[in-house]
C-alpha cells in the first residue's frame, strides 16, 4: 500500500483538484435540481467528500458552518452504525443537530462511496429544508424550548438500503412537513447531487487506484497541517479573549446570553475554549459542541489560509477545552434552531480576540445575520408557500481596504435571493433593493454598507418572521480609533400609525394584501481614525452616493465642492479642517 511518503506532489495535487472539483459537481447538481431559491440561488448548503475516518477531503462553497460539521457528521454515523453497515448503494439521513451540528432544518443526505468492494469515502450533502415540521414553518424557531418542538429528528436512518428505497420512511417525511412537494423535491436533489459525489470519486479511484487516493489526501493534509502550523507560529505565545451579549435567548426577555472565546496559542498549535458564556439557555440560541467548534475552525481558516480549499488540515492545530452545558456547548434537548446568531458572533469573537495579537491581519466587526421569513400554511388563505430571504450585511473595515458589502463572514458564500426570483415565485413585490451606507461605521478603512430592502405584500394570509440580533451590543465593532456600524432595523407598516419598530429576534407578525414592511441589514464596523482617510476615497464615496458632502466634511474631515463638472476634494481647507482637528 502506498503511504502518504511514498506519494509525488504532482499526484497529490491531481488529486486533491479532484476530489473539490467532485464536490463542486455536487453543488452544481444541487443547484440545477433543487426546487427551493433558497438552495439554488443562496446556497444554503454544504457539500463534501469526507474520508471513513471524518476527514475533509473536498468541499464546495456554500454555508461555512455545514463545511466545518460534515466530518464530525460522519464520525457520528461511524460511531452508532460501525463501518461495516454501510454497504454499496446505502443512502443515510440524519438531522438531530448533537450528532451533526447546525438546526434540525438542515439535514444532511450521505451515502458510502465503495471501489472494488473497499469503502472509500463518504459523499455528504447538507442543506436547508424549506420545512421540517417544527412550530413554526420553515424552522428558525424564534422560542422553541426544546428540540422537540423544532421539528421531526432523523439519527443516521437509512433512507435507502443497498440501492432500496425506504418507501415508509419517504412517506413519513412527506405526511409531516408543511410544504411537501418542496421538501421531496429538494431531498431528490439531495440524492442527485451526492450521486455525483460518488461517480467522481469513483472516476479518480479507477484510474489511480483507491489506495494512492487515499494517500495522496493524506500527503495533502499533512502539508495542510504544516502550512497551518507555521501561520499559528506567528501569532505570540498567550491568551487572547472576547465576549459579546446577544440580546436574549428569544424566550426570556431583556436577560443578555454572554457569548466568551478565549484562544490560547502555544508555538504552533491553538487551543479554543468558551469559559465566560452563559449557562444554556432556555430559548433556541444555543450551540453544540460540533457547530461550536466548526465556528471556531471558520475563522482560523479565514485567518490563516483563506483561499485554499477546505480539507482536514486547516484544522489539525486546533484543539478544544469544552466545559458541557454553555450556550456554545449546549447538551440535548437544549432548543438550539435559532443557533446561526451564536455562530456568526463566535467567528466574531475569534477574529476580534486574535486582532490583539496580529491586528494587520484582521477586519473589524462584521455584521449579525438579518433574515426574512414569508410564509401561508393554510390552504384557505391560499396556495401555501415559504419564502426564507436571508439579507446581506457589511463587513468590518480591512486593515487595507473597505469592508465588503452584500456578506456575513460566518456565513460564507449565501447570496440574497435576487428580486426577479422573488417576484416570479411569491406574492411579494420589492419596491426598493439599495445600499444602505448610513450603518456603515466611519475609519480610516470604512465598514462595509448595510442593504435596504423594501417588501409589499400582494395576497392575504401572509406570516412574516424576522431574524435580527445584536442591537444592543452591536457586532460592527469599530477598530484602533474607527467608529461603530449601527445594527439591522425592520420596520413593519412604516409610514402608518401601525409602525412597528421590531428590535428583537423572536418577533412575528400577520400581513395582508397591501402591508409592506422594510428590512436594513447591518453595517461593518470603521478601521482606524476616519480624519486618516484617504481624501481620494472620500471623494469616491461621494461620487458614489454613499457618503454626503456634509458627512464627508464632519465625519472625514475632507471639504468636497461641485463646479459644473463634477466633484473634486478642497484640499486648502481640507488639511485646515483636519489641522483643527488634531490641535
Amino acid at each position: 500500500m502506498n503511504g502518504p511518503d511514498k506519494i509525488d506532489v504532482v499526484t497529490a495535487e491531481i488529486v486533491r483538484n479532484g476530489m473539490t472539483s467532485a464536490a463542486l459537481e455536487m453543488a452544481r447538481t444541487l443547484r440545477l435540481t433543487a426546487y427551493n431559491p433558497l438552495l439554488f440561488e443562496s446556497q444554503d448548503f454544504g457539500l463534501g467528500i469526507v474520508s471513513p475516518g471524518g476527514e475533509m477531503w473536498g468541499e464546495a462553497p456554500g454555508v461555512a458552518a455545514f463545511i466545518g460539521c460534515l466530518g464530525d457528521t460522519i464520525r457520528t454515523g461511524v460511531a452508532e452504525l460501525g463501518l461495516e453497515a454501510f454497504h454499496e448503494d446505502d443512502v443515510l439521513i440524519v438531522n438531530d443537530p448533537y450528532l451533526s451540528g447546525t438546526h434540525i432544518s438542515d439535514t444532511t443526505i450521505y451515502r458510502p462511496i465503495f471501489h472494488a468492494g473497499r469503502l472509500v469515502a463518504f459523499s455528504s450533502a447538507t442543506a436547508h429544508w424549506a420545512d421540517i415540521g417544527g412550530k413554526e414553518p420553515g424552522g428558525w424557531c424564534r422560542d422553541s424550548t426544546s428540540i422537540y418542538q423544532e421539528g421531526v429528528c432523523f439519527n443516521h436512518l437509512k433512507l435507502v438500503s443497498r440501492g432500496e428505497r425506504n418507501t415508509e420512511l419517504f412517506k413519513l417525511i412527506a405526511a409531516n412537513v408543511r410544504f411537501p412537494g418542496l421538501v421531496m423535491g429538494d431531498l431528490e436533489a439531495k440524492l442527485a447531487s451526492t450521486r455525483q459525489g460518488v461517480l467522481r470519486v469513483q472516476a479518480l479511484c479507477a484510474k489511480y487506484g483507491a489506495d494512492v487516493a487515499a494517500a495522496s489526501m493524506a500527503f495533502v493534509i499533512e502539508r495542510t497541517d504544516a502550512a497551518v502550523r507555521r501561520k499559528i507560529a506567528e501569532i505570540p505565545d498567550g491568551s487572547y479573549g472576547a465576549a459579546m451579549s446577544l440580546d436574549s435567548d428569544g424566550v426570556v426577555e431583556n436577560d443578555p446570553v454572554r457569548l466568551a472565546v478565549t484562544l490560547r496559542v502555544d508555538g504552533d498549535r491553538m487551543t479554543a475554549s468558551f469559559d465566560g458564556t452563559s449557562p444554556s439557555r432556555t430559548g433556541p440560541i444555543n450551540l453544540n459542541p460540533i457547530v461550536a467548534a466548526s465556528s471556531v475552525r471558520i475563522a482560523l481558516k479565514a485567518l490563516t489560509m483563506p483561499t485554499d480549499p477546505t480539507n482536514a488540515g486547516h484544522f489539525r492545530a486546533l484543539d478544544f477545552d469544552i466545559t458541557p452545558g454553555t450556550a456554545l456547548t449546549a447538551q440535548r434537548p437544549a432548543p438550539c434552531d435559532s443557533y446561526g446568531y451564536s455562530v456568526v458572533t463566535v467567528v466574531e469573537l475569534c477574529v476580534q480576540a486574535l486582532a490583539k495579537a496580529v491586528p494587520d491581519w484582521c477586519p473589524a466587526g462584521g455584521s449579525q445575520l438579518t433574515g426574512i421569513v414569508l410564509s401561508r400554511s393554510d390552504p384557505r388563505d391560499g396556495t401555501p408557500f415559504i419564502f426564507s430571504d436571508p439579507v446581506d450585511c457589511g463587513t468590518g473595515g480591512r486593515p487595507h481596504g473597505d469592508g465588503a458589502v452584500l456578506n456575513v463572514m460566518g456565513n460564507g458564500d449565501v447570496p440574497t435571493t435576487p428580486v426577479e426570483i422573488v417576484e416570479t415565485r411569491y406574492p411579494v413585490r420589492i419596491e426598493r433593493f439599495e445600499y444602505a451606507p448610513h450603518v456603515a461605521g466611519a475609519g480610516r478603512y470604512r465598514g462595509g454598507a448595510g442593504v435596504r430592502r423594501d417588501y409589499r405584500i400582494l395576497e392575504e394570509g401572509l406570516n412574516l418572521n424576522v431574524m435580527v440580533e445584536n442591537t444592543v451590543d452591536v457586532m460592527g465593532r469599530g477598530a484602533h480609533g474607527g467608529r461603530p456600524g449601527k445594527p439591522a432595523r425592520v420596520v413593519v407598516h412604516p409610514g402608518t400609525d401601525r409602525e412597528i419598530v421590531v428590535t428583537r429576534h423572536n418577533s412575528a407578525h400577520r400581513l395582508r394584501a397591501g402591508d409592506a414592511f422594510t428590512a436594513t441589514t447591518s453595517g461593518g464596523g470603521g478601521l482606524g481614525d476616519p480624519f486618516e482617510r484617504d481624501p481620494t476615497d472620500v471623494l469616491r464615496d461621494v461620487r458614489g452616493e454613499l457618503l454626503s458632502a456634509e458627512d464627508a466634511e464632519t465625519t472625514y474631515g475632507v471639504r468636497v465642492r461641485r463646479d459644473a463638472e463634477a466633484w473634486f476634494v478642497d484640499e486648502e481647507s481640507t488639511t485646515a479642517l483636519r489641522a483643527a482637528d488634531a490641535r
